[in-house]
């Protein structure tokens, strides 16, 4: 039997991929959590094969989860169904340990292919984001910032998304001192001088402030 558990806020999307994901023979979704603090509650006692983790939850902040669930549970695999189709979305929790990638935007079977590949071993990626990724080769749209490398790129997004440099660090695995760095090396690199700046432009480049 292949435990799955379903984390989303809404509980009609839960209850739309329960229903889809019970029709795979010897699939059960186990459990169903609309917030960090349930599931944080319910692995206490509870075990599943394959996590299904939305990145916006009102109590949590889904890539953050990703390296917290794997530094407890490295067995679990995670898959992301999330609005954010951004590239560095992407990149960032695939590098934080997720191992398949969908968006909601996806066709319903790619939710099940992502489990199916995950629970096997392998790494899946939506459609519609590898389609994305091989047009981006040639494109420089404003969603990229290939200037960063991908620590820079990683600081960048968790401030963006309003977390202090000190949680920053915290979340990364890095003193203070580094993470000022990197901020640093990010704002020299994009012109900025604040994370106020640091905002707008990802609010620009459609990083932040989507459902």
């Amino acid at each position: 039997m292949l435990r799955i558990v379903l984390v989303d806020d809404h509980p009609i999307v839960r209850a739309g991929f329960k229903q889809l994901l019970g029709l795979e023979p010897g699939w059960s979704v186990v459990a169903e959590v609309g917030s960090a603090r349930d599931l944080a509650a319910w692995l206490l006692n509870s075990h599943c094969d394959v996590l299904v983790l939305d990145l916006s939850l009102p109590d949590g902040d889904g890539l953050v989860m990703i390296r917290q669930l794997l530094a407890q549970r490295p067995e679990m695999a995670i898959v992301v169904l999330s609005m954010h189709d951004n590239d560095l979305y992407v990149q960032d929790a695939l590098s934080a340990g997720a191992r398949g990638y969908v968006t909601k935007r996806s066709a319903p079977d790619e939710l099940v292919e992502a489990i199916r590949t995950v629970a096997g071993g392998g790494l899946y990626l939506a459609s519609d984001l590898r389609t994305q990724t091989q047009g981006e080769k040639d494109d420089d749209g404003d969603g990229r910032l290939p200037e960063l490398t991908s620590r820079e790129a990683q600081v960048f997004l968790l401030l963006a998304r309003g977390h202090s440099v000190s949680r920053v660090a915290s979340t990364m695995g890095i003193s203070n001192k580094t993470a000022y760095t990197h901020r640093s090396s990010v704002y020299t690199k994009l012109g900025l001088t604040s994370d106020y700046e640091l905002r707008l432009l990802a609010k620009r480049r459609g990083l932040v402030g989507m459902a």
